[in-house]
């Protein structure tokens, strides 16, 4: 879908209620978002959902008459939109099949080299391993068992059974695999991860809350970067219609000529313009600019003369200039005050994300407006709280289910949405503890958090086990000294005195 294409949807209040209307969780949701500024690109940017699935719930929507389109156009009329609602599915469209996913991917190469490697694998088999492996980062669990996120379990087991008999380690019982051992380990032990998780109705549950999260995060991570795109496309429109309306398209705004002391210019090579040349377009359009007033005598020009021509040029030339930059002054203010005014819309309606981006575009347009500054800083604020609420959910699973480096990088987007959240830095640094990465980073997060906390004990006590990570004892003493002072007879403090003073080789009282 492209921005020239899409159209912009409202809601129609006053025919029925859409409650009594038969719809789907995702055509409800998409629904949800129709506010009469989005467009439909926007929408399938902010829902995360694809492109065609939000045509075709507009397109369901727009014949039961729960929505209309501003400027009269159908989502029907749209290149991507489907003949007929029924022909796409409404819920999120599964994933192309894993064998199609691998097809399209270059090998690094690393990967080149892992597959000339002598194992009991033939070259096909190979080639499978090495592309799935890289996939399971990618695919969500659906994806992997290549089924409809409707499935039912019946079908799912079908799925991993399929699977598992291509992966299962026992199948290359007694084969030389390598350092294909590791990767049909891991693809399988993913196979059955996905497998048990979406068999099990709450965990299956979650795990749909938890990828819902995901697409979220996305499509307002896209919306919000989309600004400055916008921005730019928009600044370059108008720089072109000011250029088009002084008939400059194909030219850039020229330079008064340089000053010579009333001497000629110098000759330039054959085939090149000569300095007359160029002198005689500036007159033309040095007369066409001042309205047809002629800028030498009839007379041979004398040096005076031909100085007072360059002048007039210049004078010309400068007025050109001048009214150029107020034309595309008055553009860019016209357009920001536009996106002002859907940004204040959005700021009525709840919706800080469409705030965030209509405020930054218009910013950019205006930066110098100190209200519109204000304005665009406090809706970025919310904007920042909506998504770093999106990743603490998204962390808050992966660390229930021991995903330890995805909840590392969850908590690290949280910490980037929102700077000056201790907590956030607190629980970044203890995600890369569990997951063993970072330690440096690690231990930058815990300070942070402590600097900004300096008082709560737990954040020393992550601070401590950072730096007994990084085999750093006499640190930990000293943060957890200080944790004790803030928290005296905790219980993990003296634990973790206790774990130092073994490793030390001493005995604390009462061990």
């Amino acid at each position: 879908m492209s921005n020239a294409s899409a159209r912009t949807p409202k809601q129609v209040t006053d025919r029925f209620n859409a409650r009594d209307v038969a719809l789907s969780p995702t055509e409800r949701f998409i629904l949800s978002r129709v506010d009469g500024a989005l467009d439909e690109l926007q929408i399938a940017k902010i829902t995360g959902l694809p492109d065609d699935v939000v045509l075709a719930a507009l397109h369901k929507l727009e014949s039961l008459g729960l929505i209309d389109f501003e400027d009269g156009h159908h989502a029907s009329t749209i290149s991507l939109a489907p003949a007929k609602s029924s022909d796409v599915p409404t819920q999120p469209r599964a994933p192309q099949p894993l064998d199609s996913h691998i097809r399209n991917l270059l090998l690094a190469p690393d990967e080149d080299v892992v597959l000339s490697e002598n194992v009991d694998l033939d070259p096909e088999t190979r080639r499978i391993v090495v592309e799935t492996h890289r996939t399971l980062d990618r695919l969500d669990h659906y994806a992997l068992l290549k089924v409809e996120p409707t499935v039912d379990r019946k079908a799912l087991k079908r799925a991993y059974y399929d699977l598992a008999s291509k992966f299962h380690p026992d199948r290359y019982f007694r084969k030389n695999l390598g350092s294909y051992k590791l990767r049909i380990e891991a693809i399988f032990d993913r196979i059955t991860l996905a497998h048990d998780t979406l068999t099990d109705r709450e965990r299956r549950a979650d795990y749909d809350a938890y990828i819902a999260e995901q697409r979220r995060a996305r499509g307002i991570e896209d919306l919000l970067a989309n600004a400055e795109a916008e921005a730019k496309r928009i600044e370059e429109r108008i720089e072109r219609d000011a250029r088009e309306q002084d008939g400059l398209a194909s030219r850039s705004i020229p330079a008064p000529p340089p000053a010579r002391d009333g001497l000629p210019s110098p000759s330039i090579p054959p085939g090149g313009t000569t300095a007359a040349d160029a002198a005689g377009r500036r007159e033309v359009l040095a007369r066409r600019l001042l309205g047809g007033r002629t800028v030498r005598s009839s007379a041979p020009p004398t040096n005076g003369a031909t100085s007072n021509s360059a002048s007039a040029t210049a004078d010309a030339m400068q007025s050109l200039r001048h009214r150029y930059e107020e034309r595309v002054g008055r553009a860019r203010a016209t357009l920001a005050n536009k996106y002002r005014a859907n940004a204040q819309g959005s700021v009525a309606a709840g919706d800080w994300i469409a705030a965030a981006n209509a405020f930054r575009v218009a910013l950019t347009l205006l930066p110098n407006d100190a209200e519109l500054a204000q304005s665009a800083a406090a809706a970025q604020r919310q904007a920042d709280a909506i998504l770093s609420t999106t990743y603490a959910r998204q962390a808050g699973y992966e660390e229930k289910n021991g995903q330890w480096v995805d909840a590392a990088r969850s908590w690290a987007r949280v910490v980037r949405a929102c700077p000056t959240d201790a907590a956030a830095h607190d629980r970044a640094a203890h995600a890369l503890i569990k997951a063993e990465g970072n330690m440096h980073e690690a231990a930058r997060l815990a300070q942070l958090a402590c600097t900004m906390e300096p008082t709560n004990a737990a954040f020393r006590v992550t601070l401590a086990n950072v730096y007994l990570a990084a085999g750093l004892t006499l640190n930990a003493r000293r943060e957890l000294e200080t944790a004790a002072q803030f928290a005296p007879h905790n219980a993990t403090i003296d634990a973790l005195f206790r774990r130092i003073a073994k490793r030390e080789g001493r005995h604390l009282p009462g061990m």
